[in-house]
Protein backbone atom coordinates (compact mmCIF):
# COMPACT_ATOMS: atom_id res chain seq x y z
CA UNK A 1 0.00 0.00 0.00
CA UNK A 2 1.19 3.55 -0.77
CA UNK A 3 0.40 6.47 1.54
CA UNK A 4 1.30 10.13 0.98
CA UNK A 5 1.00 13.08 3.34
CA UNK A 6 -2.50 13.79 1.98
CA UNK A 7 -3.61 10.17 2.06
CA UNK A 8 -7.16 9.11 2.91
CA UNK A 9 -7.35 6.16 5.24
CA UNK A 10 -10.02 3.51 4.91
CA UNK A 11 -13.53 4.68 5.77
CA UNK A 12 -16.41 2.53 6.90
CA UNK A 13 -19.46 4.47 5.62
CA UNK A 14 -21.88 2.36 7.69
CA UNK A 15 -20.71 3.87 10.97
CA UNK A 16 -19.79 7.37 9.81
CA UNK A 17 -21.98 10.13 11.22
CA UNK A 18 -20.67 13.54 10.34
CA UNK A 19 -23.01 15.73 12.36
CA UNK A 20 -22.42 19.29 11.16
CA UNK A 21 -19.98 18.22 8.44
CA UNK A 22 -21.23 17.68 4.88
CA UNK A 23 -21.43 13.98 4.08
CA UNK A 24 -18.96 14.54 1.23
CA UNK A 25 -16.38 15.60 3.85
CA UNK A 26 -16.97 12.58 6.04
CA UNK A 27 -13.42 11.35 6.50
CA UNK A 28 -10.72 11.13 9.14
CA UNK A 29 -9.44 14.68 8.86
CA UNK A 30 -9.21 17.60 11.31
CA UNK A 31 -12.11 19.33 9.58
CA UNK A 32 -14.63 16.64 10.45
CA UNK A 33 -13.81 15.30 13.88
CA UNK A 34 -17.38 14.29 14.64
CA UNK A 35 -16.99 11.40 12.19
CA UNK A 36 -16.62 7.94 13.64
CA UNK A 37 -14.16 6.52 11.13
CA UNK A 38 -12.43 3.18 10.87
CA UNK A 39 -8.83 3.93 9.88
CA UNK A 40 -6.16 1.35 9.40
CA UNK A 41 -2.58 0.73 8.38
CA UNK A 42 -1.44 -2.34 6.46
CA UNK A 43 -0.02 -5.09 8.63
CA UNK A 44 3.15 -5.93 6.74
CA UNK A 45 4.27 -3.15 4.44
CA UNK A 46 3.48 0.52 3.80
CA UNK A 47 5.29 2.77 1.35
CA UNK A 48 5.32 6.53 2.05
CA UNK A 49 6.49 9.46 -0.04
CA UNK A 50 8.15 12.70 1.21
CA UNK A 51 5.66 15.09 2.78
CA UNK A 52 7.10 18.49 1.75
CA UNK A 53 9.20 20.22 -0.91
CA UNK A 54 12.49 20.11 0.99
CA UNK A 55 12.03 16.44 1.91
CA UNK A 56 11.50 15.79 -1.80
CA UNK A 57 14.78 17.62 -2.51
CA UNK A 58 16.62 15.41 -0.02
CA UNK A 59 14.92 12.27 -1.35
CA UNK A 60 15.76 13.19 -4.96
CA UNK A 61 19.42 13.86 -4.09
CA UNK A 62 19.59 10.51 -2.34
CA UNK A 63 17.97 8.77 -5.29
CA UNK A 64 20.53 10.36 -7.64
CA UNK A 65 23.42 9.11 -5.47
CA UNK A 66 21.83 5.68 -5.25
CA UNK A 67 21.44 5.45 -9.02
CA UNK A 68 24.96 6.73 -9.67
CA UNK A 69 26.48 4.15 -7.36
CA UNK A 70 24.49 1.27 -8.82
CA UNK A 71 25.15 2.20 -12.46
CA UNK A 72 28.86 2.78 -11.82
CA UNK A 73 29.10 -0.55 -10.04
CA UNK A 74 27.50 -2.37 -12.99
CA UNK A 75 29.60 -0.57 -15.62
CA UNK A 76 32.89 -1.08 -13.80
CA UNK A 77 31.98 -4.58 -12.59
CA UNK A 78 33.13 -3.52 -9.12
CA UNK A 79 31.36 -3.14 -5.81
CA UNK A 80 33.45 -0.16 -4.69
CA UNK A 81 31.09 2.47 -6.27
CA UNK A 82 28.38 1.19 -3.92
CA UNK A 83 29.89 3.57 -1.39
CA UNK A 84 27.92 6.28 -3.26
CA UNK A 85 24.71 4.27 -3.02
CA UNK A 86 24.94 3.85 0.78
CA UNK A 87 24.52 7.57 1.71
CA UNK A 88 21.94 7.90 -1.08
CA UNK A 89 19.73 5.19 0.41
CA UNK A 90 20.25 6.71 3.86
CA UNK A 91 19.04 10.12 2.61
CA UNK A 92 15.98 8.50 1.04
CA UNK A 93 15.18 6.75 4.33
CA UNK A 94 15.44 10.00 6.28
CA UNK A 95 13.13 11.76 3.79
CA UNK A 96 10.52 8.99 3.87
CA UNK A 97 7.99 9.70 6.67
CA UNK A 98 6.91 7.05 9.11
CA UNK A 99 3.38 5.80 8.22
CA UNK A 100 2.19 5.67 11.82
CA UNK A 101 3.44 9.22 12.41
CA UNK A 102 1.50 10.33 9.33
CA UNK A 103 -1.61 8.73 10.76
CA UNK A 104 -1.12 10.58 14.06
CA UNK A 105 -0.76 13.90 12.23
CA UNK A 106 -3.94 13.27 10.23
CA UNK A 107 -5.88 12.86 13.50
CA UNK A 108 -4.10 15.39 15.76
CA UNK A 109 -2.55 18.00 13.43
CA UNK A 110 -0.07 20.73 14.35
CA UNK A 111 0.32 19.51 17.92
CA UNK A 112 2.20 22.04 20.01
CA UNK A 113 3.62 21.35 23.44
CA UNK A 114 1.48 22.84 26.20
CA UNK A 115 -1.51 23.83 24.08
CA UNK A 116 -4.98 22.51 23.29
CA UNK A 117 -5.07 21.43 19.65
CA UNK A 118 -8.41 19.72 19.06
CA UNK A 119 -11.74 21.56 19.03
CA UNK A 120 -13.97 21.94 20.85
CA UNK A 121 -11.57 22.96 23.60
CA UNK A 122 -12.50 22.58 27.28
CA UNK A 123 -14.08 25.65 28.90
CA UNK A 124 -11.40 28.33 29.32
CA UNK A 125 -13.56 30.78 31.28
CA UNK A 126 -13.27 30.08 35.06
CA UNK A 127 -16.94 31.01 35.45
CA UNK A 128 -17.81 27.82 33.55
CA UNK A 129 -15.80 25.54 35.85
CA UNK A 130 -18.57 25.22 38.48
CA UNK A 131 -16.11 26.11 41.24
CA UNK A 132 -18.66 27.66 43.58
CA UNK A 133 -22.04 26.12 42.89
CA UNK A 134 -24.32 27.00 45.81
CA UNK A 135 -26.25 24.60 48.03
CA UNK A 136 -28.79 25.26 50.79
CA UNK A 137 -27.50 24.77 54.34
CA UNK A 138 -30.36 24.09 56.73
CA UNK A 139 -28.31 24.79 59.87
CA UNK A 140 -27.09 28.18 58.68
CA UNK A 141 -30.29 28.77 56.69
CA UNK A 142 -28.42 30.28 53.77
CA UNK A 143 -26.93 29.38 50.41
CA UNK A 144 -23.23 28.49 50.72
CA UNK A 145 -20.62 27.33 48.15
CA UNK A 146 -20.47 23.57 47.75
CA UNK A 147 -16.79 22.49 48.13
CA UNK A 148 -17.46 19.40 45.99
CA UNK A 149 -18.79 21.30 42.97
CA UNK A 150 -15.34 21.67 41.40
CA UNK A 151 -14.86 17.87 41.45
CA UNK A 152 -18.06 17.23 39.48
CA UNK A 153 -18.38 16.83 35.74
CA UNK A 154 -18.52 19.98 33.61
CA UNK A 155 -22.18 19.84 32.75
CA UNK A 156 -24.95 20.49 32.85
CA UNK A 157 -24.91 23.85 34.62
CA UNK A 158 -27.40 23.95 37.52
CA UNK A 159 -28.19 27.10 39.50
CA UNK A 160 -30.90 28.75 41.58
CA UNK A 161 -31.94 32.39 41.47
CA UNK A 162 -34.59 34.32 43.38
CA UNK A 163 -37.38 36.15 41.58
CA UNK A 164 -39.75 37.99 43.87
CA UNK A 165 -40.77 35.38 46.46
CA UNK A 166 -40.04 32.36 44.25
CA UNK A 167 -36.85 30.34 43.80
CA UNK A 168 -36.19 29.51 40.14
CA UNK A 169 -34.17 26.42 39.25
CA UNK A 170 -32.12 26.74 36.04
CA UNK A 171 -30.63 23.91 33.99
CA UNK A 172 -28.18 25.27 31.38
CA UNK A 173 -29.92 28.65 31.76
CA UNK A 174 -33.34 27.13 31.05
CA UNK A 175 -36.02 27.25 33.73
CA UNK A 176 -36.86 23.82 35.19
CA UNK A 177 -39.20 24.86 37.99
CA UNK A 178 -40.30 27.48 40.53
CA UNK A 179 -40.43 26.78 44.25
CA UNK A 180 -41.80 28.50 47.29
CA UNK A 181 -38.86 27.66 49.58
CA UNK A 182 -35.14 27.22 49.41
CA UNK A 183 -35.36 23.64 50.71
CA UNK A 184 -37.66 22.57 47.86
CA UNK A 185 -35.35 24.16 45.28
CA UNK A 186 -32.31 22.49 46.87
CA UNK A 187 -33.93 19.03 46.84
CA UNK A 188 -34.88 19.39 43.19
CA UNK A 189 -31.32 20.48 42.42
CA UNK A 190 -30.00 17.24 44.00
CA UNK A 191 -32.34 15.21 41.81
CA UNK A 192 -31.01 16.92 38.69
CA UNK A 193 -27.44 16.32 39.83
CA UNK A 194 -28.11 12.61 40.31
CA UNK A 195 -29.73 12.40 36.90
CA UNK A 196 -26.90 14.24 35.13
CA UNK A 197 -24.34 11.99 36.81
CA UNK A 198 -25.72 9.09 34.75
CA UNK A 199 -24.70 10.74 31.48
CA UNK A 200 -22.25 8.81 29.33
CA UNK A 201 -18.65 9.84 30.02
CA UNK A 202 -18.16 10.28 26.26
CA UNK A 203 -20.59 13.19 26.40
CA UNK A 204 -18.59 14.96 29.11
CA UNK A 205 -14.95 14.10 28.44
CA UNK A 206 -12.66 16.76 26.94
CA UNK A 207 -12.25 16.54 23.18
CA UNK A 208 -8.50 15.83 23.32
CA UNK A 209 -8.72 12.99 25.83
CA UNK A 210 -7.23 9.73 24.43
CA UNK A 211 -10.30 7.77 25.62
CA UNK A 212 -12.55 9.81 23.35
CA UNK A 213 -14.14 7.70 20.61
CA UNK A 214 -12.60 9.83 17.87
CA UNK A 215 -9.15 8.46 18.76
CA UNK A 216 -10.22 4.83 18.91
CA UNK A 217 -8.74 4.00 15.51
CA UNK A 218 -5.39 5.54 16.46
CA UNK A 219 -4.98 3.55 19.66
CA UNK A 220 -6.17 0.35 17.97
CA UNK A 221 -3.76 0.75 15.05
CA UNK A 222 -0.57 -1.29 14.74
CA UNK A 223 2.47 0.04 12.86
CA UNK A 224 3.39 -1.90 9.70
CA UNK A 225 6.19 -4.41 10.16
CA UNK A 226 8.10 -2.89 7.24
CA UNK A 227 8.08 0.60 5.73
CA UNK A 228 9.87 2.47 2.97
CA UNK A 229 12.33 4.05 5.41
CA UNK A 230 13.15 0.59 6.84
CA UNK A 231 14.11 -0.78 3.42
CA UNK A 232 16.12 2.34 2.59
CA UNK A 233 18.13 1.97 5.83
CA UNK A 234 18.62 -1.77 5.22
CA UNK A 235 19.90 -1.22 1.69
CA UNK A 236 22.14 1.58 2.93
CA UNK A 237 23.86 -0.90 5.26
CA UNK A 238 24.06 -3.56 2.55
CA UNK A 239 25.54 -1.14 0.00
CA UNK A 240 28.09 0.01 2.59
CA UNK A 241 29.16 -3.55 3.29
CA UNK A 242 29.22 -4.30 -0.45
CA UNK A 243 31.65 -1.43 -0.88
CA UNK A 244 33.94 -2.90 1.79
CA UNK A 245 33.92 -6.24 0.03
CA UNK A 246 35.14 -4.45 -3.10
CA UNK A 247 38.48 -3.85 -1.40
CA UNK A 248 41.16 -6.55 -1.76
CA UNK A 249 41.21 -8.80 1.29
CA UNK A 250 44.75 -7.80 2.28
CA UNK A 251 43.73 -4.12 2.35
CA UNK A 252 40.65 -4.60 4.52
CA UNK A 253 42.70 -5.19 7.64
CA UNK A 254 44.05 -1.63 7.29
CA UNK A 255 40.47 -0.42 7.82
CA UNK A 256 40.18 -2.13 11.21
CA UNK A 257 39.25 1.05 13.11
CA UNK A 258 36.61 1.88 10.51
CA UNK A 259 34.93 -1.47 11.25
CA UNK A 260 35.13 -0.85 14.98
CA UNK A 261 33.62 2.63 14.53
CA UNK A 262 30.71 1.22 12.53
CA UNK A 263 30.09 -1.43 15.18
CA UNK A 264 30.07 1.23 17.90
CA UNK A 265 27.64 3.35 15.85
CA UNK A 266 25.37 0.33 15.45
CA UNK A 267 25.54 -0.53 19.17
CA UNK A 268 24.87 3.07 20.20
CA UNK A 269 21.94 3.33 17.77
CA UNK A 270 20.55 0.04 19.08
CA UNK A 271 20.76 1.25 22.67
CA UNK A 272 19.10 4.60 21.88
CA UNK A 273 16.33 2.81 19.96
CA UNK A 274 15.72 0.52 22.94
CA UNK A 275 15.51 3.40 25.43
CA UNK A 276 13.24 5.50 23.20
CA UNK A 277 10.99 2.55 22.42
CA UNK A 278 10.65 1.80 26.14
CA UNK A 279 9.52 5.38 26.85
CA UNK A 280 7.14 5.40 23.88
CA UNK A 281 5.50 2.09 24.76
CA UNK A 282 5.16 3.17 28.41
CA UNK A 283 2.75 5.90 27.33
CA UNK A 284 0.97 3.78 24.69
CA UNK A 285 0.50 0.73 26.92
CA UNK A 286 -0.87 2.64 29.91
CA UNK A 287 -4.61 3.19 29.50
CA UNK A 288 -5.49 6.80 30.25
CA UNK A 289 -7.86 6.94 33.21
CA UNK A 290 -11.19 8.74 33.24
CA UNK A 291 -11.25 10.72 36.47
CA UNK A 292 -14.89 9.93 37.14
CA UNK A 293 -14.08 6.22 37.44
CA UNK A 294 -10.49 6.29 38.71
CA UNK A 295 -9.26 3.87 41.38
CA UNK A 296 -6.13 3.77 43.51
CA UNK A 297 -2.94 2.57 41.85
CA UNK A 298 -0.68 3.82 39.09
CA UNK A 299 -2.68 5.79 36.51
CA UNK A 300 -2.30 8.07 33.54
CA UNK A 301 -4.27 11.34 33.36
CA UNK A 302 -4.95 14.11 30.87
CA UNK A 303 -6.90 17.16 31.92
CA UNK A 304 -7.22 20.88 32.42
CA UNK A 305 -5.57 22.84 35.24
CA UNK A 306 -8.07 24.33 37.67
CA UNK A 307 -7.86 25.67 41.24
CA UNK A 308 -8.15 23.11 44.02
CA UNK A 309 -9.62 25.62 46.51
CA UNK A 310 -10.54 29.27 46.91
CA UNK A 311 -7.25 30.29 48.54
CA UNK A 312 -5.74 33.18 46.53
CA UNK A 313 -3.08 31.98 44.13
CA UNK A 314 0.53 32.92 44.78
CA UNK A 315 1.49 35.94 42.66
CA UNK A 316 4.77 35.81 40.73
CA UNK A 317 6.88 38.94 40.22
CA UNK A 318 9.68 37.83 37.92
CA UNK A 319 13.00 38.86 39.48
CA UNK A 320 11.03 40.96 41.98
CA UNK A 321 9.74 43.35 39.31
CA UNK A 322 6.35 44.87 40.19
CA UNK A 323 5.63 45.97 36.61
CA UNK A 324 2.34 44.70 35.21
CA UNK A 325 4.06 42.88 32.34
CA UNK A 326 6.37 41.13 34.85
CA UNK A 327 3.53 40.01 37.14
CA UNK A 328 1.63 36.71 36.80
CA UNK A 329 -1.36 35.73 38.93
CA UNK A 330 -2.64 32.55 37.29
CA UNK A 331 0.40 30.22 37.41
CA UNK A 332 0.43 27.08 39.55
CA UNK A 333 4.04 26.16 38.69
CA UNK A 334 6.85 28.18 37.21
CA UNK A 335 10.59 28.53 36.70
CA UNK A 336 12.22 31.81 35.73
CA UNK A 337 15.85 32.58 35.00
CA UNK A 338 18.07 35.56 34.29
CA UNK A 339 21.10 35.07 32.02
CA UNK A 340 23.68 37.71 31.09
CA UNK A 341 26.29 37.77 28.32
CA UNK A 342 29.66 39.47 28.80
CA UNK A 343 32.21 40.39 26.11
CA UNK A 344 35.84 41.17 26.83
CA UNK A 345 39.26 41.30 25.15
CA UNK A 346 42.23 39.41 26.53
CA UNK A 347 45.88 38.84 25.68
CA UNK A 348 47.25 35.34 25.29
CA UNK A 349 50.50 33.72 24.25
CA UNK A 350 50.40 31.77 20.98
CA UNK A 351 52.84 28.90 21.40
CA UNK A 352 52.93 28.13 17.67
CA UNK A 353 54.02 31.63 16.59
CA UNK A 354 55.65 32.42 19.96
CA UNK A 355 53.94 35.80 20.06
CA UNK A 356 51.49 37.59 22.30
CA UNK A 357 48.12 38.16 20.67
CA UNK A 358 44.68 39.51 21.57
CA UNK A 359 41.28 37.89 21.17
CA UNK A 360 37.67 38.73 21.95
CA UNK A 361 35.68 36.33 24.08
CA UNK A 362 32.04 36.14 25.13
CA UNK A 363 30.45 34.27 28.01
CA UNK A 364 26.77 33.65 28.75
CA UNK A 365 26.13 32.82 32.40
CA UNK A 366 23.24 32.19 34.73
CA UNK A 367 22.77 35.05 37.18
CA UNK A 368 19.72 34.12 39.25
CA UNK A 369 16.33 32.48 39.04
CA UNK A 370 13.46 30.99 40.95
CA UNK A 371 10.72 28.40 40.83
CA UNK A 372 7.57 27.22 42.58
CA UNK A 373 5.00 24.42 42.35
CA UNK A 374 1.60 24.31 44.02
CA UNK A 375 -1.20 21.75 44.04
CA UNK A 376 -3.99 21.96 41.50
CA UNK A 377 -7.13 20.21 40.26
CA UNK A 378 -6.77 18.15 37.09
CA UNK A 379 -10.18 18.06 35.39
CA UNK A 380 -10.94 15.94 32.31
CA UNK A 381 -14.57 16.99 31.85
CA UNK A 382 -15.96 14.03 33.81
CA UNK A 383 -14.46 15.07 37.14
CA UNK A 384 -11.45 16.48 38.93
CA UNK A 385 -8.65 15.01 41.04
CA UNK A 386 -6.04 16.64 43.26
CA UNK A 387 -2.48 16.63 41.85
CA UNK A 388 0.39 17.11 44.34
CA UNK A 389 2.71 18.96 41.99
CA UNK A 390 5.57 19.25 44.48
CA UNK A 391 5.94 15.44 44.67
CA UNK A 392 7.00 15.11 41.01
CA UNK A 393 10.73 15.05 40.36
CA UNK A 394 10.13 14.90 36.61
CA UNK A 395 8.20 18.13 36.01
CA UNK A 396 8.17 19.54 32.47
CA UNK A 397 6.86 23.10 32.29
CA UNK A 398 6.83 23.17 28.51
CA UNK A 399 8.23 25.85 26.20
CA UNK A 400 9.00 29.42 27.17
CA UNK A 401 5.88 31.53 27.75
CA UNK A 402 7.50 34.94 28.36
CA UNK A 403 10.85 36.68 27.86
CA UNK A 404 12.45 40.11 28.20
CA UNK A 405 15.78 41.70 27.23
CA UNK A 406 15.54 44.68 29.59
CA UNK A 407 14.64 44.73 33.26
CA UNK A 408 11.46 46.33 34.53
CA UNK A 409 11.23 49.69 36.25
CA UNK A 410 9.69 48.78 39.62
CA UNK A 411 11.63 46.85 42.26
CA UNK A 412 13.70 44.72 39.91
CA UNK A 413 16.98 43.13 40.86
CA UNK A 414 20.22 44.74 39.69
CA UNK A 415 21.84 44.07 36.35
CA UNK A 416 24.68 41.54 36.41
CA UNK A 417 28.14 43.10 36.69
CA UNK A 418 31.14 42.14 34.50
CA UNK A 419 33.52 39.71 36.16
CA UNK A 420 36.17 39.55 33.43
CA UNK A 421 36.77 43.27 32.98
CA UNK A 422 34.57 43.51 29.91
CA UNK A 423 31.10 44.87 29.20
CA UNK A 424 27.64 43.30 29.48
CA UNK A 425 26.18 43.09 25.98
CA UNK A 426 22.96 41.16 26.63
CA UNK A 427 20.48 40.45 29.44
CA UNK A 428 17.81 37.76 29.11
CA UNK A 429 14.88 36.97 31.38
CA UNK A 430 12.74 33.94 30.53
CA UNK A 431 9.78 32.19 32.14
CA UNK A 432 8.36 28.68 31.85
CA UNK A 433 5.10 27.92 33.60
CA UNK A 434 1.77 26.11 33.85
CA UNK A 435 -1.32 28.31 34.14
CA UNK A 436 -4.98 27.74 34.94
CA UNK A 437 -6.71 26.43 31.84
CA UNK A 438 -3.59 24.75 30.43
CA UNK A 439 -3.56 21.04 29.55
CA UNK A 440 -1.46 18.68 31.68
CA UNK A 441 -0.45 15.06 31.35
CA UNK A 442 0.40 13.05 34.46
CA UNK A 443 1.78 9.57 34.98
CA UNK A 444 1.23 9.19 38.71
CA UNK A 445 0.31 6.98 41.62
CA UNK A 446 -3.21 7.52 42.93
CA UNK A 447 -3.61 7.20 46.69
CA UNK A 448 -5.97 8.36 49.42
CA UNK A 449 -5.89 11.95 50.59
CA UNK A 450 -5.29 12.64 54.29
CA UNK A 451 -8.58 12.27 56.15
CA UNK A 452 -8.65 15.88 57.36
CA UNK A 453 -8.08 17.09 53.79
CA UNK A 454 -11.05 15.29 52.21
CA UNK A 455 -14.08 17.52 51.44
CA UNK A 456 -17.15 16.25 53.25
CA UNK A 457 -19.90 14.62 51.25
CA UNK A 458 -20.04 12.70 47.98
CA UNK A 459 -19.63 14.04 44.46
CA UNK A 460 -23.01 14.55 42.78
CA UNK A 461 -24.68 12.68 45.68
CA UNK A 462 -23.47 9.42 44.14
CA UNK A 463 -21.60 7.20 46.59
CA UNK A 464 -19.69 5.45 43.78
CA UNK A 465 -17.85 8.67 42.88
CA UNK A 466 -14.84 8.84 45.21
CA UNK A 467 -12.26 10.70 43.12
CA UNK A 468 -12.48 13.69 45.47
CA UNK A 469 -11.00 11.47 48.21
CA UNK A 470 -7.94 10.61 46.08
CA UNK A 471 -4.80 12.42 44.98
CA UNK A 472 -2.13 11.88 42.32
CA UNK A 473 1.48 11.88 43.53
CA UNK A 474 4.80 11.50 41.76
CA UNK A 475 5.85 7.97 42.70
CA UNK A 476 7.36 5.51 40.23
CA UNK A 477 6.06 1.99 39.70
CA UNK A 478 7.47 -1.02 37.83
CA UNK A 479 7.71 0.01 34.14
CA UNK A 480 6.00 3.31 35.01
CA UNK A 481 8.01 6.49 35.49
CA UNK A 482 6.11 9.23 37.31
CA UNK A 483 6.07 12.54 35.45
CA UNK A 484 4.03 15.68 35.04
CA UNK A 485 4.08 17.42 31.67
CA UNK A 486 2.47 20.58 30.38
CA UNK A 487 0.44 19.42 27.40
CA UNK A 488 -1.91 16.65 26.40
CA UNK A 489 -0.95 13.02 25.92
CA UNK A 490 -0.49 13.71 22.21
CA UNK A 491 2.40 16.04 23.02
CA UNK A 492 4.02 13.12 24.88
CA UNK A 493 3.21 10.27 22.49
CA UNK A 494 5.66 9.50 19.73
CA UNK A 495 4.95 7.34 16.71
CA UNK A 496 5.19 3.61 17.36
CA UNK A 497 7.38 1.42 15.22
CA UNK A 498 7.56 -2.32 14.74
CA UNK A 499 10.45 -4.34 16.17
CA UNK A 500 11.97 -4.54 12.68
CA UNK A 501 11.71 -0.77 12.21
CA UNK A 502 13.21 -0.05 15.63
CA UNK A 503 16.10 -2.46 15.78
CA UNK A 504 16.53 -4.00 12.29
CA UNK A 505 18.94 -1.52 10.64
CA UNK A 506 21.18 -1.19 13.74
CA UNK A 507 21.34 -4.94 14.27
CA UNK A 508 22.14 -5.53 10.59
CA UNK A 509 24.93 -2.92 10.73
CA UNK A 510 26.55 -4.76 13.65
CA UNK A 511 26.19 -8.21 12.06
CA UNK A 512 27.45 -7.25 8.60
CA UNK A 513 30.40 -5.34 10.07
CA UNK A 514 31.38 -8.41 12.06
CA UNK A 515 31.17 -10.55 8.91
CA UNK A 516 33.39 -8.17 6.93
CA UNK A 517 35.85 -7.95 9.82
CA UNK A 518 36.04 -11.73 10.12
CA UNK A 519 36.68 -12.15 6.39
CA UNK A 520 39.41 -9.52 6.59
CA UNK A 521 41.14 -11.41 9.39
Amino acid sequence: MTVSNNSKFKLNPKICECGDCPISECKCTPGCFSCDCDTYLPKWFCWTWPSSFWWWVLWSAGFALLGFGLVSSIVSISSTPLFFSAPGALMMGIASPDPFKQMMKSIVPNNQMGEWNVNPKPPMDPSKWHLNRLEWNEKLEEWIPNPLARYEQDGPSISVIQEDEKWVLLLDNEEKGRFDSEIEASKEMLKLLKKSDKLDAQEMIISEHPRHNRFRSLFNATPPQFSSSFFCYIFSVLFLMGGWFGYPREERIDLFWAYISLMLIGAFSLMISFINNKKIMEAWDTVTSIVKFVDAGHNEFVGQVRPINNVPNLVLHVDGCKDKSWTFKNLIAWSWSYHATERWTERYYDSSSKQWKTRTRTERRFVRGGGHASDYLLHDGTGGILVKTSTFNDLNLGPEIWSRLRRGKKGCGPYASPRNGGSMIKHEWSLHGIAFGDPTYAMARVTNRPYDDIPKGTVSENASRVHHTLMAIGEDAPRRHAKLVKGTEFSVLKAKRSAFGNFGPSALLIITTLVVLMTAL
